[in-house]
């Protein structure tokens, strides 16, 4: 497993470099939205997965991307400034929150289960999506059918949950792997 943290702070200004590498589909979806995640998620794309056009693409029913070519695995995901990239062997999941990001008590009720009250709230968050994320189910799978605090099996496999905190976010993880790689921060002239 390797994890890639993307700052997109400064991005904008690689944009005339970093167009032209990105799928017809991310190029459109940018122009249209400006968004400097969305350009950031098309340059790691580009960088470490080499997807270069529409057709290196495939979605699941939800909507879940995946390479054409079957691997390696892939997730994203963004925030605020940052877009994380996982890539695995197998399936994996991975979210990512701000660090101070505000939690009301009222979220905190739906969202966690009674074994859950003791972690941190946004690792019990994180670590939700990243099982949405995995399975490729999305929010049709009810966030209190999922407990935190073991291992999730899913397809006939044990997943594990794996949290850290980096760069101001709280970072999670599930896959197959035991261990957390080292997350490997790079700023857009690093892929260019």
């Amino acid at each position: 497993m390797k994890l890639y943290l993307l700052s997109c702070q400064n991005i904008h200004q690689h944009a005339e470099r970093i167009l032209p590498l990105l799928p017809e589909q991310r190029r459109l979806a940018y122009e249209r939205t400006r968004s400097p995640l969305s350009l950031g998620a098309g340059l790691l794309l580009a960088s470490v997965l080499q997807v270069h056009s529409d057709d290196d693409l495939r979605y699941g029913p939800q909507g879940k991307p995946f390479l054409a070519a079957g691997s390696p695995e892939f997730n994203l995901s963004h925030s605020k400034e940052h877009v994380l990239l996982g890539v695995s062997r197998g399936p994996i999941g991975v979210d990512m929150e701000r660090a101070d990001r505000p939690v009301s008590p009222a979220l905190k009720k739906r969202v966690c289960l009674p074994c859950e009250e003791e972690l941190p709230f946004l690792t019990v968050y994180t670590r939700k999506e990243c099982t949405m994320k995995l399975t490729g189910l999305g929010f049709s799978l009810p966030l209190n059918e999922i407990d935190t605090t073991r291992e999730y099996s899913w397809d006939g496999a044990a997943y594990r949950f794996l949290s850290t905190t980096c760069e101001g976010y709280v970072i999670s993880v599930l896959s197959t792997e035991e261990i957390l790689p080292e997350i490997q921060k790079l700023q857009p002239e690093e892929l260019l």
